[in-house]
């Protein structure tokens, strides 16, 4: 389902920041309500008021049972309406997590799914030199954009990323990603009980480069598709509506 979010403008900046004081900073929304609020933009304020940037959140959840069909989509893919102007786009990993997966195991998948969306376009997308830091933190803005895992106050959500942008020139400027420690990650090659790493990450990286979630069920092969579940490895390999949006934005 396309989800339609408004974007908070710096001349609202006071307004917003009250309403910000009088609730949490980040509500999370029920798992049925996942396609209204996956991108909610009063969780994603202005961030920052010298740079004039503001921030959008992307909430995967776990598939429920009856996900429903969405709205149709015509043509399975949605841009953000931002992106990268400057090239290839550097990140920070923290592999630090409870699972006993390996500094070597958490890099090989999450750099393998930056290369998958590399190979979909002829720009240098994701640098391939990317850094280890066992202290970086998701959600700091602080131009550096880094990749965890950490516990997120709801079992439904499987990770979360957010892209801070510029209003004007529509540039994206940083991306952080959460791997919600809630859920026992691995691989589900070796093991289908498990949520498999290689696999959202290719998702989530997807929303750094600047794509949209998808909720239609006519569309659930994509890996862009909204939900995601134990085991699930299809979202590792990109299909053409993912690679379309790609190249619209960066070119074949």
């Amino acid at each position: 389902m396309r989800h339609k979010h408004l974007i908070v403008p710096v001349s609202v900046l006071m307004i917003l920041l009250v309403s910000v004081a009088a609730t949490a900073s980040i509500v999370i929304p029920a798992a049925d309500k996942a396609k209204e609020n996956a991108k909610a933009p009063e969780n994603s304020p202005v961030i920052d008021e010298r740079w004039g940037l503001e921030r959008v959140d992307f909430i995967h959840y776990a598939r429920p049972e009856n996900p429903g069909k969405g709205q149709k989509a015509a043509t399975c893919y949605k841009l953000l309406g931002v992106k990268w102007k400057t090239l290839p786009v550097s990140y920070v990993i923290n592999p630090s997590n409870p699972y006993n997966m390996s500094e070597g195991f958490v890099t090989g998948a999450v750099s393998a799914s930056a290369e998958t969306w590399d190979a979909a376009t002829s720009a240098e997308l994701f640098n391939d030199a990317y850094s280890v830091d066992y202290s970086a933190d998701y959600g700091v803005q602080n131009f550096v954009n880094a990749l965890a895992f950490g516990d997120y106050p709801d079992s439904g959500v499987i990770a979360v990323t957010s892209v801070w942008y510029t209003p004007v020139g529509k540039r994206i400027v940083e991306f952080d990603m959460l791997f919600n420690t809630r859920f026992a990650w691995g691989d589900a090659t070796a093991n289908p009980a498990v949520m498999d790493l290689q696999n959202i990450a290719t998702h989530e990286l997807g929303h750094a480069a600047g794509l949209d979630d998808i909720y239609s069920t006519s569309c659930s092969a994509v890996t862009m598709y909204g939900y995601s579940s134990y085991g699930e490895m299809s979202k590792r390999t990109l299909e053409q509506p993912d690679v379309t949006g790609l190249q619209r934005m960066y070119g074949p």
